[in-house]
């Protein structure tokens, strides 16, 4: 099995976005679906955009598959902060080379 492309989660402060709250310990969302496996490369999935509905919760998530097709994820900001709590250490990070 080759090398993957996949994506991770991270919450960032609002005021001070150089400064990471939590990160996850895993991976969250990577290649399954035979169009996310195969194509121009194999294994690959990455975000292009995403929309949050009127509700505030709804989070759709237009990502490249396999680096031949764009596909769309639906998901809720709830459950991915639930994913988050229960996959990492709330932990402040400074990122250094974001801070002003």
């Amino acid at each position: 099995m080759g090398s993957h492309t996949r994506l991770g989660l991270a919450l960032f402060d609002l005021e001070k976005p150089y400064l990471c709250l939590q990160r996850g310990d895993s991976w969250m969302f990577g290649p399954e679906a035979p169009y996310e496996r195969g194509g121009d490369v194999n294994d690959v999935v990455f975000p292009c955009g995403q929309v949050i509905e009127p509700d505030g919760d709804t989070i759709r998530l237009y990502y490249g598959a396999g680096d031949s097709c764009i596909a769309l994820a639906t998901g809720s900001i709830r459950g991915l902060l639930t994913w988050l709590n229960a996959n990492s250490s709330p932990d402040e990070v400074l990122l250094a080379s974001l801070h002003p």
